[in-house]
């Protein structure tokens, strides 16, 4: 309290309350809440209406996929024409044919279109035909090729659009050849346990010796290393070419302990 000129008393001032420097936390009203929770309603009902509409439309995507696929399936009943649907002509395949073979008929199978003419042509001169099932397999049975090289064509047409496929296959009947040089049959050696096989036969085949393959050099030529216990040893070897033919040369070889 302070005192004027004439003696009278003046208050003092009252002193301002500093503001505090934290935040107060906010303070939320009913309609505040209620507003909050109406947005995430909206929002998970929002996320709900987008899950149903995706699940419907992959449904209706689903059942009209099945159903393409069953008429391409039937299309031997013409369900394929009635959608309008028509794969285009496919290149015929030739399954795995061996590139030698000694069997003068064989079998030549693949896949194409279902339903489709194909025309087998050997050496240049048409030899089948026949059409591809409901699947598209088709089969050439009893095929019956020359000796030496052969070539096979198979085309396939639709609505008069053709494609081809070929393929080469060797018809080989003669065996190989196979010299045996060492040992000589009837052969006596004494006090061994082993023999020496030794022979040649033609540089592309392969040779067994009591049916372990022996190693050939460029020229055929090959020995082996066989083991031999005391009495009669029976040693086969057996040259093979790629065609599948095959020779064959027994040997007997006598192991003694002792000379005469």
């Amino acid at each position: 309290m302070t005192v004027d000129k004439a003696g009278g008393q003046i208050p003092s001032p009252v002193p301002k309350m500093k503001k505090s420097s934290r935040l107060q936390p906010p303070i939320y009203s009913y309609k505040q809440i209620r507003t909050e929770e109406k947005k995430i309603y909206k929002r998970l009902f929002l996320l709900f209406g987008i899950i149903v509409v995706t699940i419907v439309i992959l449904w209706f995507w689903g059942i009209t996929f099945i159903q393409i696929i069953g008429g391409l399936s039937n299309s031997g009943s013409g369900n394929d024409l009635a959608s309008g649907l028509q794969l285009p002509l496919l290149k015929p395949t030739i399954s795995a044919l061996p590139e030698f073979t000694n069997n003068e008929k064989i079998t030549i199978s693949g896949f194409t279109n279902a339903n489709t003419k194909l025309t087998l042509f050997l050496n240049g001169i048409e030899s089948g035909k026949t059409n591809a099932d409901i699947n598209g397999n088709y089969t050439f049975v009893d095929v019956s090729l020359k000796d030496g090289l052969n070539f096979i064509k198979i085309t396939t047409e639709l609505d008069g659009e053709i494609k081809e496929e070929k393929a080469l296959i060797t018809l080989d009947q003669k065996p190989p050849t196979l010299q045996i040089t060492e040992p000589k049959d009837k052969d006596v050696v004494i006090k061994t346990s082993t023999i020496n096989v030794k022979g040649q036969t033609d540089p592309d085949a392969k040779v067994y010796v009591n049916s372990i393959q022996a190693t050939l050099d460029k020229n055929g030529t090959f020995t082996f290393v066989l083991g031999a216990s005391p009495g009669e040893n029976k040693i086969v070897v057996e040259a093979k070419d790629k065609a599948g033919n095959s020779k064959k040369v027994e040997l007997t070889i006598t192991v003694k302990d002792q000379g005469p």
